[in-house]
């Protein structure tokens, strides 16, 4: 069914209420959308989702306090598999781009910068059965991917390539756990793991390493 059929019932989940404002603006004069649900915690969003019907959920990835956007869309995918779902994210990393396409199976990521004309032509894509990703976000993604193919031989994981552009960034663990949903346990044991098949000691000698593999985009 063609979006201009009919309603479009759409949920927003960010936890600066200024974003949900914004984005509201944004599809107000929009006569196919109607703004069914918002919420600053995924936990909120998804108590409503139960009880509302909504086609499109707009939702940010990194919400530091409860459930984050990864979660909540693994969530949603699982539950409530009708619902398509519109990542924005200030992130536009290979890492965290990955995570959401692959393990989260989103339907479409834009950034949050994106204009009026892209949050639209995006939802409207993925309503109409499509994906949306947009083109610094599929540039990063195909960078990532290439990145990782091309260094099957040291056999490092794609967690673990992730873990290395953290790193050249000069996250600490508890960055790089918030960054990729995981724990901080869980980043001192990969990064064990890294420096022993990279046969390295140190941030440097490992950032080094990194820069002669083209590790890092």
């Amino acid at each position: 069914m063609s979006s201009s059929q009919h309603t479009i019932r759409l949920a927003i989940v960010d936890d600066h209420q200024i974003v949900i404002d914004g984005l509201k603006l944004l599809l107000q004069n929009h006569a196919s959308f109607n703004i069914a649900a918002e919420a600053n915690t995924a936990e909120s969003m998804l108590q409503q989702l139960s009880s509302t019907p909504i086609d499109v959920l707009l939702t940010d990835i990194t919400m530091p306090n409860g459930m984050n956007g990864f979660q909540l869309s693994q969530q949603v995918k699982a539950n409530l598999p009708n619902i398509k779902i519109l990542a924005l994210s200030m992130s536009e990393e290979g890492a965290t781009i990955a995570k959401m396409l692959e393990e989260a199976k989103v339907d479409g990521y834009i950034p949050k910068a994106s204009g009026q004309k892209e949050l639209i032509l995006a939802i409207e894509t993925i309503v109409n059965g499509g994906q949306y990703f947009a083109a610094p976000i599929l540039q990063q993604y195909e960078i990532f991917k290439k990145i990782r193919s091309g260094n099957e031989d040291i056999n490092l994981s794609t967690r673990e390539i992730q873990i290395i552009e953290c790193i050249v960034k000069h996250y600490r663990n508890k960055q790089i756990a918030d960054e990729l949903f995981i724990s901080e346990r869980t980043v001192e044991t990969h990064r064990k793991n890294i420096y022993r098949k990279t046969n390295t000691k140190s941030e440097a000698s490992l950032i080094e390493f990194a820069k002669q593999r083209k590790l890092i985009s």
